[in-house]
């Protein structure tokens, strides 16, 4: 056996591998074991049910609420939050969310809150 064969065998193994696990943690998540991550409970104070209701949200949700932890300044966060539930609502059509538009508004958020936070330390 050649080694492009050989490379072919292995990839096909690990392609079919992580369809099973995946596959498995469906499973799971669709079973009464799972306990969904605080992350994605749906209702809070900071996100409004409008774009929090959106599992697509829910990773830039969670990438924010994270760096907001380092964040003490109210107005800030208020800002922050404002400005990614503008890019969530953005990524809406026809009431689904754009999974790939929220994945490119990660790299805008988290561009958007270093930049608020160096323009806080200058004053």
């Amino acid at each position: 056996m050649n080694s492009v064969s050989l490379s072919l065998l292995i990839v096909c193994s690990l392609a079919l591998a992580q369809a099973a696990s995946w596959r498995q943690y469906e499973d799971y998540v669709e079973s009464d074991e799972y306990v969904r991550p605080s992350w994605t409970h749906r209702h809070s104070e900071m996100w409004p049910c409008d774009v929090a209701d959106y599992p697509a949200a829910h990773l830039l949700i969670h990438k924010v609420e994270n760096r907001l932890d380092s964040i003490d300044n109210e107005q800030m966060r208020k800002n922050i939050v404002d400005y990614v539930v503008d890019r969530l609502r953005q990524c809406k059509t026809d009431e689904q969310m754009g999974e790939h538009c929220v994945k490119r508004s990660i790299g805008y958020a988290m561009s958007f809150i270093s930049r608020h936070k160096r323009q806080y330390q200058q004053y």
